[in-house]
């Protein structure tokens, strides 16, 4: 049996498996009905009140997720793995308290769904079920770290992309009249509204200080929440400007010419990387075609004139 073949079957009991749980869930009404009497006794032995039972209030989904949560509870926050997994929800733009333990779930149910997928594929190709098995389970736990870390990668490099057109905003806001957290304020509303990962956190800031903490605390939370390296000596101007009494515009200012500069060495940084990345796609592919095309007609009549 070809590789192709077996990759067709497992994509078509996949989809029957699939389609089998959809009709099993929806399309039979007796088996609806039974999974909302199953909800109903959970939450009741869960000592929930009638009042809040009804169909609307919670769905199938959520007590299970419920019991999962229970199960497998998420690392406390204070722990050398809770603090991992808070930072890196925190850089990837997830800061609600509760998403640690929906990302716990998520990990838990990849860890199963990767053991089903991996016992099937080895019982399509009738291989060692345990391995496969072990293999899937191991991808469904390091899968869902990998995707929140490679989305954690992406937000701060749209930070660090968007911090020095914002500057520029901050600087024309300061320059007109405006005070530094008032400047944030508008600044992160008008940018949190073009839908940008930095107005998100410049609102946050705001936030805040409305909320009693200083300037310097909440610049220092930003930094520590993003962990984008040109935020942290931006911060740390911005706080002794402050506490100097210097003016923020120059600062402001100064602090955008930086951040384009670097912007413009990295560039060509990455750009002179260039040359040796691509080394080795030419080197591997590139290489031997060429040779084949060059050396292989005068291989052939080498051959030719030897077998005569």
């Amino acid at each position: 049996m070809t590789p192709f073949l077996i990759s067709i079957m497992v994509f078509c009991l996949l989809g029957v498996a699939a389609l089998a749980v959809y009709v099993a869930m929806y399309g039979n009404r007796i088996i609806e009905e039974r999974l909302n009497d199953l909800s109903l006794k959970i939450r009741t032995v869960q000592g929930g009140s009638l009042d809040d039972l009804d169909g609307d209030s919670e769905t199938m989904g959520r007590i299970l997720y419920q019991w999962a949560a229970r199960k497998f509870p998420a690392p406390k926050a204070d722990t050398p793995a809770g603090e991992k997994l808070s930072r890196l929800l925190s850089q990837a733009g997830f800061l609600r308290s509760a998403d640690s333990q929906v990302f716990q779930v998520l990990r838990v149910s990849g860890i199963a769904a990767g053991a089903l997928l991996g016992i099937t594929a080895g019982w399509i190709v009738a291989h060692s079920i345990l391995l496969f098995g072990l293999v899937g389970a191991v991808l469904g736990y390091v899968l869902p770290g990998y995707i929140l870390a490679r989305k954690a990668r992406k937000r701060q490099n749209q930070i660090a992309r968007q911090l020095s057109d914002v500057l520029d905003l901050l600087v024309v806001c300061v320059e007109a009249g405006l005070g530094l957290f008032e400047a944030i304020k508008i600044v992160g509303k008008e940018t949190e509204r073009q839908r940008q990962a930095i107005g998100r956190e410049l609102s946050l800031v705001s936030g805040e200080i409305n909320a009693g903490a200083s300037l310097g605390q909440a610049l220092r939370g930003l930094a520590e929440r993003t962990a984008v390296e040109d935020i942290k000596p931006l911060a740390a101007t911005l706080i002794q400007s402050e506490q100097l009494g210097a003016q923020i515009a120059p600062a402001l200012r100064a602090s955008s010419d930086a951040l384009r500069t670097r912007r413009r060495l990295r560039a060509e940084e990455a750009a002179q990387k260039t040359t040796i990345k691509i080394l080795f796609p030419l080197v591997l592919f590139v290489l031997p075609a060429m040779m084949m095309v060059i050396v292989g007609p005068a291989l052939i009549q080498i051959m030719r004139t030897l077998s005569q």
